[in-house]
């Protein structure tokens, strides 16, 4: 596979049989560029669940060949590399970069607290201004997810953005060392510029709703009506709004359903909840895991409360498509904008793993492929995860990427 170089890093991937050959057709790669007088002293590391039990392997040939000490990255189900998603094989994407080596500090695994963290990173803290929080975490642990998220944005007071491993077999991270459990990472001070962008893929279906009535974790009322009744009623609006045709004029049991209103519900319905205070009209979607007609009840993979906001969103493969575009056209604008020129060097992309099955990643048109056509040949690395982070806040279904700059 290609070899993706700027002045500040430089990106490999490949596919193989197994750890080794893999491992050599990146490594063959890199070694390319580490011959040209750079000096690297930092890689990404993202590996395919099919090399999880032989990640240990893998992070001490890196570090032995390209002499770096210093990694970050996960394993993932699918991995990213330029133009390209990789999954259901043997599959290693790395990007190896220059920083300053007193603008990083990596961090080991932090489970419910943040003491671990604080140990490594507090001395670290003291000359330095965390700007950027890189995290992977394992999602398979017993622990607050949410909350061990926000207790690092407490302590560090930086951007934390990142993603949860997805895989079959171990949730295997490296932050220097290979890493077990909880979260870790690598922050990143304030000379090390980059810029970010969230792609939700979901279309509004109808208006923010408030949450009236909660027993036992489930959504009883919305709006003084059964949340039931208000579901269907959006759905309803919503075919009403495409195909201006109300489905209750449709008989279900019938034969002879138009393929516009079969097409309609193509894709996928979710709950959101929206994020107070944001000027982008950011949410954060949740799955629907209950629904009772003889109840009204509705249930969503989040605990919420009595006025808690509560809206519903349809993803599918063409808005996946539209948003990504729109949010990658709107930060590359922004960077000209504040930077006067858009010159990346290096890209991280942390998508979804719901997203990999969507239409739209095909080889002709993969949505990092897309990513490649909109932001240029920028040396790129990522992974897909089983739930993203961003702004310290846990996301489903989204694609995030993170520039430096």
């Amino acid at each position: 596979m290609s070899l993706y170089t700027s002045s500040q890093f430089a990106a490999a991937s490949a596919t193989g049989t197994d750890w080794r050959d893999t491992s050599k057709a990146v490594l063959e790669k890199l070694e390319e560029v580490r011959t040209d007088g750079h000096q690297f002293n930092f890689g990404f590391l993202y590996i395919t669940d099919h090399l999880a039990d032989d990640a240990q392997s893998i992070l001490n040939l890196f570090k032995s060949v390209l002499g770096i000490d210093h990694w970050s990255g996960c394993v993932g189900i699918a991995i990213c590399t330029n133009g390209q998603a990789i999954i259901d094989e043997p599959a290693i994407s790395a990007m190896i970069g220059t920083f300053n080596e007193n603008d990083f500090c990596s961090f080991p695994s932090i489970i419910n607290n943040v003491n671990g963290a604080k140990t490594t990173l507090s001395p670290w803290m003291k000359d330095h201004q965390p700007m950027l929080i890189l995290t992977h975490g394992d999602p398979s642990g017993e622990y607050d997810i949410p909350s061990t998220v926000e207790d690092l944005y407490d302590f560090t007071n930086g951007f934390v953005i990142g993603g949860l491993s997805s895989s079959r077999k171990d949730h295997v991270q490296f932050s220097d060392t290979q890493q077990m459990g909880g979260f870790s990472g690598c922050a990143f001070s304030h000379e090390v510029t980059v810029a970010s962008t969230l792609s939700q893929g979901c279309t509004h279906i109808g208006e923010e709703h408030t949450v009236t009535k909660t027993e036992d974790g489930l959504i009883l009322e919305i709006d003084g009506k059964r949340a039931t009744e208000v579901f269907e009623n959006d759905l309803r609006l919503m075919a009403i709004k495409k195909i201006d045709r109300d489905p209750n004029d449709i008989l279900l049991d019938s034969d002879d359903i138009p393929d516009e209103f079969k097409s309609l519900f193509q894709g996928e319905v979710h709950a959101a909840i929206p994020v107070q205070g944001s000027d982008q009209r950011d949410y954060m979607v949740r799955q629907i895991n209950h629904f009772d007609q003889d109840t009204g009840a509705i249930g969503i993979t989040e605990h919420l409360q009595n006025g808690s906001r509560l809206l519903f969103v349809k993803r599918d493969s063409e808005t996946v498509q539209a948003d990504l575009s729109r949010s990658l056209i709107s930060l590359r604008e922004r960077i000209i904008q504040q930077e006067g020129v858009f010159e990346p060097k290096g890209a991280l992309y942390i998508s979804c793993i719901a997203r990999i099955s969507e239409r739209l990643e095909n080889k002709e048109k993969c949505e990092v492929k897309l990513i490649e056509e909109i932001i240029g040949d920028v040396p790129l690395t990522g992974f897909y995860a089983s739930g993203e982070i961003n702004n310290s806040r846990l996301y489903s279904f989204t694609g995030i990427l993170i520039l430096f700059l």
